[in-house]
């Protein structure tokens, strides 16, 4: 049960839950987000470098026609514009992707029957519209790559990862953690793609964002009324304006700009 406790705390993305935990178990009170690192700024301009991400990604040596590049292009870049779940951001479907109120958003929602879900969530608060980030839309052309893969007939926007179990994250997640940040040095720092999370979440509070707003962006459960219920009906134009455009980070995006 312990070397479980290890698992899910380092390998989220892997291991959701302690299969052995029983009542009797003694958990450590400290909260997990409080157990893990976020990624720091330098870290941040180490990973989304241009001459380190690109080539990681797109260089393609062996000339396999199967490699995976624009899933493993696009999931981390979400991911810190988003504070996402690996797997919520690896099960985007194309029709989740949609404009409302004059927002481009993410629409996360659970849907299909049980044991065969063609989208899956980890509580109801997980559940929610995700605004996407002006310099997803603007400047790395986001919406305009899933209009791309909607003509190519693909339901899924990263119709490349396969389902291994019940998720679709495993191949992004080997790559990022076990790949990309041991190249560059991150991964020996007890850091994954979880960090992303904890980055955007201290970020955000660094701005003075409105506490609920960070809890409703990242589908925390939100504690008393006001964040359980009123929250629900947030707009997304104020989680916008209020929240997301709120995520700055010191990096140059327009030269990580590709073509598909």
């Amino acid at each position: 049960s312990s070397l479980w406790n290890f698992f899910a705390d380092e390998y989220p993305e892997y291991v959701k839950e302690n299969v052995f935990k029983s009542k009797s178990i003694r958990v450590n009170p400290k909260k997990k987000k409080d157990r893990r690192e976020e990624f720091s700024d330098d870290d941040l301009h180490l990973i989304f470098n241009p001459k380190t991400y690109l080539p990681a990604i797109f260089d393609n040596p062996t000339g396999r026609t199967n490699t995976i590049q624009y899933p493993n292009y696009f999931v981390p870049i979400l991911g810190v514009f988003s504070g996402c779940r690996l797997e919520e951001i690896c099960m985007m479907r194309v029709k989740d992707i949609i404009k409302e109120n004059g927002v481009w958003l993410y629409r996360i929602r659970e849907e299909g029957e049980y044991g065969e879900e063609e989208t899956t969530v980890k509580n109801s608060y997980s559940e929610r519209d995700i605004p996407l980030h002006s310099v997803l839309v603007d400047t790395l052309g986001f919406v305009r790559y899933v209009k791309h893969i909607k003509k190519l007939g693909h339901e899924r926007v990263f119709w490349e990862l396969p389902k291994r179990g019940n998720v679709y994250h495993r191949n992004v997640g080997k790559f990022f953690n076990e790949k990309y940040l041991v190249k560059i040095g991150i991964k020996k720092r007890g850091k994954s793609f979880h960090s992303f999370r904890h980055s955007v979440e201290t970020h955000l509070t660094n701005a003075n964002v409105n506490g609920r707003y960070i809890d409703f962006l990242q589908g925390h459960s939100q504690k008393g009324m006001g964040g359980n219920v009123y929250m629900k009906g947030i707009r997304v134009d104020v989680l916008l304006k209020d929240c997301v455009e709120k995520i700055q980070w010191d990096v140059d995006w327009n030269k990580l700009k590709v073509k598909w």
